[in-house]
């Protein structure tokens, strides 16, 4: 006879919640295998109660805990650890380069297995405060809580997971105090300039000498190898698409991937096969602009804007690479990283998704004088370092892995 599973939603509401569920099944189990993100003493006080008292009574545990972002509470992994040494119970914490986020809470009884799998953190608000969804399924063959366990011996034997020691805790335990004492600090800088409404250079500036520190290796010095070494050689690969006289799309492309390798925006090589489709358009914008550096930043963006107009996949990104390449001192990047650099300086006015149709010659105008601006205030001396300084803000924020979105037209 084929054994089903039957699956029920769990919510945290007044009918129930997750504290409820989670403490009724501990009651008969015989063996808990459980994966969480994030775990706090608010968690640990609703169920330090019936998880001693299932352990007491023989169930055996493995508990693997999340130590990203360092939101887990280090106290409670001393009373965990504790607790390893007088019950069954293995206590892992992550080892990962990649961000533990899991939330498993599996079960197995004298009569089947019950699996609840969802949202919610070993945290109060995970476990009954907060708006979670999950589900509860009845795992009556036991084959989920069978890939459960097995996914839980792979992340030990590959130590993305590895055995609480006390010298491991102690360690987090330091390295999370140091945390929070910054946090608290970086929360009461935002709150003010959030609440004075006035434009601030100081996230910028904190960012800045983070990026400079260290010797001639520092990120800072870093980029500006890489970019100053791209920067000498892409107004040539720029002169060659200006002469190119091809006639197919491969060659096109072969001179086309050359310039975007020397630029540093993310998401130009995905639009390539549609602007190599219009490549004598492409090659025509390009010669319409190349021997005119001098003109305004206004009147560049308006000679390039107008040749792009009807190639597809050629958006402001690529057109403001292009300007910087011919004077990085005039013509500022323009993109979503760019933008939100800005925006930390108090210049908002300018959308976070720049396209041709919401960015205007006179609105790039004022993007560059702010640029500059900024770039006087900060000390930097052109708009390349502005630039990877930008990038370097946006990647040390948590964001979704991507390279920052295609080049909107």
């Amino acid at each position: 006879m084929a054994h089903t599973q039957s699956i029920q939603l769990l919510l945290n509401d007044e009918s129930t919640d997750h504290r409820t569920e989670i403490g009724a099944l501990l009651k008969n189990a015989r063996h808990l295998e459980c994966m969480v993100a994030f775990a706090k003493v608010s968690g640990w006080q609703e169920m330090k109660a019936p998880l001693k008292k299932a352990l007491s009574k023989g169930m055996t545990a493995r508990l693997a805990v999340g130590l990203d972002f360092y939101h887990t509470d280090p106290a409670l992994l001393h009373d965990l650890f504790r607790l390893s040494s007088n019950h069954n119970l293995k206590l892992y914490l992550s080892n990962s380069q990649s961000t533990f986020h899991p939330k498993i809470y599996a079960f197995e009884a004298s009569d089947g297995c019950k699996v609840v799998v969802g949202s919610a953190n070993f945290t109060l608000g995970g476990l009954l405060q907060n708006y979670e969804a999950s589900v509860l399924i009845d795992d009556e063959s036991g084959a989920m809580m069978k890939k459960i366990t097995e996914h839980f011996d792979d992340l030990i034997e590959n130590e993305e997971i590895v055995p609480a020691t006390k010298p491991l805790i102690d360690g987090y335990a330091k390295d999370h105090a140091i945390n929070a004492a910054w946090a608290r600090f970086a929360r009461r800088r935002a709150a003010r300039a959030v609440d004075s409404g006035e434009a601030s250079l100081d996230v910028l500036a904190d960012f800045l000498r983070m990026m400079q520190e260290g010797d001639a290796s520092s990120p800072f010095n870093a980029q500006m190898k890489v970019r100053r070494g791209n920067l000498a050689v892409a107004p040539t690969q720029l002169r060659s698409i200006a002469a190119w006289k091809g006639k197919t799309a491969h060659g096109f492309l072969t001179e086309y991937e050359r310039l975007i390798g020397s630029f540093h925006s993310g998401g130009l090589n995905r639009a390539k096969t549609r602007i190599a489709d219009k490549r004598k358009d492409f090659v025509r914008a390009v010669a319409s602009i190349i021997d005119h550096a001098d003109l305004s930043p206004r009147d560049a963006f308006a000679t390039l804007h107008a040749a792009f107009a009807n190639i597809e996949g050629a958006g402001i990104n690529l057109l403001t690479e292009i300007l910087h390449t011919l004077d990085n001192t005039r013509f500022a990047v323009m993109n979503q990283n760019a933008v939100a650099g800005l925006r930390l300086a108090g210049y908002d006015e300018f959308p976070l998704h720049p396209s041709k149709g919401n960015v205007s010659p006179d609105k790039y105008q004022l993007y560059c004088d702010h640029a500059d601006a900024v770039c006087k205030a900060l000390g930097l001396r052109d708009f390349t370092e502005l630039d990877a300084l930008f990038n370097y803000v946006y990647w040390h924020e948590d964001r979704p892995d991507d390279d920052g979105g295609d080049d909107e037209d």
